[in-house]
């Protein structure tokens, strides 16, 4: 039997005596290598890792279940579920790595925990809680860690390995909505452009008017691949001169055509129209409570001018009032002053008010 390793400390290989095809030797390993034999007696596991070496013949009798299938979103966890179905087994050693190019151990369980590559982890302390329970948890889940894992298991009533693969989505955003006059034809009045990104495969957008037909096909869509491994969904929407509609809707679909979110737009309200437009903005700027505001305000300045005209009338009427009792009658008195000159007598008339 071929086994392939990476020279880089000796370890000593402990083989079962019923396979007279491998002889004992000495091998080296960097981090993790799997060698297997189909025979008669079952299939040789080699695992043989930095911190020692475990070797044994596979049983069919230990029950190493594992989900065929997980499916994680990007940027959440993601659960790797492998549990052992069978109790009081004693767990010895578990390693997790990738199935690829680079088998390189993501976790390595030898009596404790002798490796743990950062953003993987045991789900459970199963060393501690003595469950069966070998699920590995990936944090913040990303476009790369899509693909297979697979889980190997040494326990005292045997040892096993299974696959399980990880499908990784991401979840488009919200989409938005931007209306734009520059066009290069003269029977187009302007363009609606919808925009969608952070999706993962890719996806699809379509656009419907008020009576929800579908004008997806007199658009335009593009995708592109952004640095994150996420996809960016852009859709144009030509509105020809005097056939526009009052409102149209533009909804984002996954890759199996499920509808993950929808924006409506009404362009003909639209102040703006280089302007991005948000569904709840708009809802607002035409409610009946942004008209009210105003004429609120505007009949409570009016409302306090009359009264102010009001008490101006009443104060200079009461200032009037006051005057009356100096208007009253008068009583007519003659003054005898002897002129200088002359010596004759002048008169003189003054008027004294009558009590």
């Amino acid at each position: 039997m071929k086994v392939k390793v990476i020279l880089r400390q000796r370890v000593t290989l402990e083989t079962d005596s019923r396979l007279s095809s491998l002889e004992r030797g000495s091998c080296a390993a960097e981090e993790l290598v799997r060698s297997r034999n189909m025979a008669s007696s079952g299939t040789i596991v080699c695992i043989i890792y930095a911190f020692g070496i475990t070797v044994g013949v596979a049983n069919s009798s230990l029950k190493l279940e594992c989900d065929e299938t997980n499916t994680g979103q990007f940027g959440q966890q993601s659960l790797l579920k492998c549990v052992i179905k069978q109790p009081t087994v004693k767990v010895r050693v578990v390693i997790w790595h990738k199935v690829g190019e680079n088998e390189e151990a993501l976790l390595v369980f030898e009596d404790t925990v002798k490796k743990q590559v950062q953003g993987f982890r045991f789900v459970e302390p199963f060393w501690i809680t003595n469950k069966p329970d070998l699920s590995m948890l990936i944090n913040n889940t990303k476009m790369e860690d899509e693909g297979e894992y697979l889980c190997t298991v040494v326990t005292d009533a045997g040892e096993g390995e299974k696959i399980t693969q990880l499908k990784v989505k991401a979840r488009y955003n919200q989409p938005t909505i931007t209306q734009t006059k520059k066009t290069k034809t003269s029977n187009v009045a302007s363009y609606l452009i919808c925009e969608s990104f952070g999706g993962d495969p890719k996806g699809k957008l379509r656009w419907f008017d008020e009576h929800d037909k579908d004008w997806t096909n007199s658009s335009n869509m593009t995708i592109k691949k952004t640095d994150n491994g996420l996809f960016k969904l852009s859709s144009w929407l030509p509105l020809m001169s005097g056939s526009t509609y009052e409102s149209y809707t533009c909804k984002v679909y996954d890759g199996k055509g499920v509808e993950e979110g929808k924006v409506f737009f009404e362009p003909n309200k639209q102040i703006d129209p280089e302007a991005s437009v948000n569904n709840e903005e708009l809802k607002k700027e035409t409610s009946p409570a942004a008209f009210v505001a105003p004429v609120v305000v505007i009949g409570s300045l009016i409302v306090g001018l009359l009264l102010l005209l009001l008490y101006r009338k009443r104060s200079q009427k009461m200032r009037r009032l006051s005057t009356a009792p100096l208007m009253g009658p008068h009583e007519r008195v003659e003054i005898q002053d002897p002129d200088v000159e002359t010596g004759d007598p002048e008169y003189k008339v003054e008027y004294k008010n009558q009590p």
